[in-house]
């Protein structure tokens, strides 16, 4: 897992994962994840629709929250190519970028992409919005009770965390 050389956890986010934060404009939550250094493809900023998300996304690359980058190593662009063919554009770049450069990838998406990050990273390199939560829970960012605030703010904006148990018993 490739780290920054401040210790940070590299991670590229696509845009399932992103628009959760971005639709509660709670990008403050990643920025203050200090254990991970965020980044986006233009092909997932490029999938952002809504004008207020797109704004809040750019605010975030501008203050540094994300940093936007693009495939331009032959080996990345090969693989987005090949992943094209069977994933989203947004979900290409990013695991063309995770899986070359052996960084972690945030998604919320399950089916082919999560089997695809098992099969050819590992587990260990998937993050989601609920790991991101227990992760600002385990660092005082978030309390419990926002934590479950936010999963019912989410839950309207039709992501639901069904198989997620409560946070509190993800801390124990």
């Amino acid at each position: 897992m490739e780290q920054t050389s401040e210790g940070r956890i590299l991670v590229v986010a696509d845009t399932s994962f992103l628009v959760n934060f971005l639709t509660l404009d709670r990008m403050d939550i990643l920025r203050s994840l200090r254990i991970y250094a965020f980044h986006v493809p233009n092909h997932v900023v490029a999938e952002v629709e809504y004008a207020e998300q797109l704004g809040r996304l750019e605010a975030a690359i501008a203050e540094g929250t994300v940093t936007e980058l693009e495939i331009v190593h032959p080996a990345e662009i090969a693989l987005y190519d090949e992943l094209r063919r069977f994933l989203g554009d947004g979900e290409a770049a990013c695991l063309a970028v995770a899986a070359t450069r052996r960084w972690v990838m945030a998604t919320d998406e399950k089916c082919r992409l999560r089997r695809e990050i098992f099969e050819r990273l590992g587990e260990e390199y998937l993050l989601n919005t609920p790991g991101a939560i227990v992760a600002a829970l385990r660092v005082g960012i978030l309390t419990v009770p926002e934590a479950e605030a936010i999963r019912e703010e989410l839950a309207r904006h039709r992501f639901v965390m069904t198989d997620v148990p409560p946070f509190e018993e993800l801390l124990r």
